[in-house]
């Protein structure tokens, strides 16, 4: 239209040269052409702004999304860009895209640059000699992180030996190493780690100091293998240079399924240390753990519970399957994570309500732990990563205690409420997804991931776990599980960005 319009005026004005009477109109004629070529290139620039103001929305979603995003590679990160860019910029814009870039401006990717280009054609300016304009954009995309909270409660069972814990390491130290990138401490950043078994391992010192242990034997749980009214810490006091190694009983009357404070006021609140009783050594009774003469006749559990037997002995044998790695409590330091991560070792059975409440309680401002922020802070939020390769388990027998000694005692004691051991392995699903309700409830976002492990029960229990189904991963071999890794690290990631 505006090149008729300029053809016209031309026409017209070589009509007003040819006519001799018209001096007037043919300087008139002529003064219109620049007035008519300025209000030309207003137009010509009219529509450069316009396609300046549409690649700027355009530049913004693609700037939302790639800083919303961390992990991505540079071309993973451009690759981000044109798809949120062409879709806020359709083909049929006025203008053409000549670039779209991004790059990182800081070390860390914190702080982006989003920058387009396109080609306006012009219709006026074209007479001139200006057959069209360049337009850019450039636009900085400063990524805010929040603070994160994250619980790492990793399966150590003696299923996970050889190359699964080795798996597992590389996996974990790789999650570290996303999250932290080039930092080495980030006080916006915390992370525990705790290793499970059929128990854990706390620091001795810090637990007695604090007076979080049953040490006078209070508990409703703290007698049941000793005679005499024993307990763990007494029977320990009678015995030559050996004490207690740091792992722990569970908790009774549904105490280990919340992160309730110990106190001296509530004995059940306390925690009871882990000691392997002496099986009886007799023939007439097989399929016990012995390591000390029973001194004694008589029946399995008067043999079992004799504690004179332990005094003056030098025995280790009271912390069996305790050698594993403690829990390191909330820190912001790599460092520190990456060494306990290589200190990892596989021992026991399988017990993942002890290994999701240990969790919580790191990250819970509640004692024993009190590195965590309060649940209702706005400028933190919490994370679990929850990984197993198997099914929660009671490794029974036909012994009169029913099965090992584990967090749980024996099944004979029926402190999963029941001395059945299919019972006793439901009632620790349930267990388990009772703490991850609670979790979820109190808003600490749970991702669990499955190893090498087919069976229904065990998938339906991970997949409930879960915030959602899309935090719950599955990993078929031992060589996958860095990727699962990589993947959460991502999500933990972007959980940090302020949107």
């Amino acid at each position: 239209m505006a090149r008729n319009l300029m053809q016209w005026f031309c026409q017209t004005a070589r009509s007003f040269a040819a006519e001799k009477s018209g001096q007037v109109a043919i300087i008139f004629g002529l003064s219109l052409v620049p007035s008519i070529l300025a209000i030309g290139c207003g137009v010509d620039l009219s529509r450069a702004v316009m396609v300046r103001q549409r690649l700027g929305v355009a530049l913004d979603a693609a700037g939302l999304a790639v800083g919303g995003t961390v992990g991505l590679s540079d071309a993973a990160m451009t690759e981000m860009a044109q798809k949120y860019f062409y879709a806020n910029y359709p083909d049929a814009e006025l203008g053409t895209v000549t670039s779209l870039t991004v790059t990182k401006l800081t070390e860390d990717g914190n702080v982006l640059s989003v920058a387009g280009a396109a080609k306006v054609e012009t219709a006026f300016m074209s007479l001139i000699g200006i057959g069209y304009m360049d337009v850019s954009v450039d636009i900085e995309v400063t990524r805010e992180s929040k603070g994160l909270e994250i619980a790492l409660a990793l399966d150590n069972t003696g299923s996970m030996s050889g190359s699964k814990i080795e798996a597992l390491k590389t996996a974990t130290t790789t999650l570290i190493n996303i999250l932290f990138g080039q930092e080495t401490v980030n006080e916006k950043l915390r992370m525990s780690l705790v290793p499970f078994s059929q128990t854990v391992k706390v620091d001795t010192a810090t637990f007695l100091d604090n007076g979080w242990m049953d040490i006078n034997g209070s508990s409703s749980t703290a007698r049941l293998n000793f005679d005499n009214n024993k307990y763990a810490f007494s029977v320990w006091a009678s015995m030559s240079n050996k004490s207690w190694g740091g792992c722990l009983e569970a908790r009774p009357n549904g105490y280990e399924e919340l992160d309730t404070p110990p106190s001296a006021a509530t004995p059940d609140t306390r925690w009871v240390p882990y000691f392997e009783p002496d099986g009886p050594d007799s023939s007439a009774y097989s399929g016990y753990t012995t390591y000390v003469s029973d001194g004694t006749t008589g029946n399995q559990e008067k043999r079992l519970k004799r504690s004179a037997k332990y005094s003056g002995k030098s025995l280790n044998n009271p912390n069996n399957d305790c050698n594993m790695q403690k829990i390191l409590p909330l820190t912001s330091n790599k460092i520190t994570l990456l060494n306990y991560v290589n200190g990892m070792v596989a021992t026991g059975y399988t017990h993942i309500a002890i290994g999701a409440g240990w969790g919580w309680r790191t990250l819970s401002p509640e004692a024993p732990y009190t590195e965590g922020t309060t649940y209702d802070d706005p400028d933190w939020q919490k994370a679990l990563v929850l990984m197993t390769d198997g099914l929660n388990t009671i490794d029974s027998d036909s012994t009169f205690h029913k099965s090992k000694y584990t967090a749980y005692n024996y099944l004979v004691r029926s402190l999963l409420g029941t001395t059945s051991a299919s019972a006793a392995e439901t009632a620790q699903d349930n267990r388990t997804m009772l703490v991850c309700d609670r979790m979820k409830e109190a808003g600490i976002r749970i991702y669990s991931i499955l190893l090498q492990e087919n069976s229904t029960r065990a998938k339906n229990l991970m997949k409930d776990c879960a915030t959602d189904l899309s935090l719950y991963f599955e990993s078929p071999s031992a060589d996958d599980l860095e990727g699962v890794f990589e993947a959460v690290a991502t999500d933990l990631s972007n959980l940090r960005l302020s949107h």
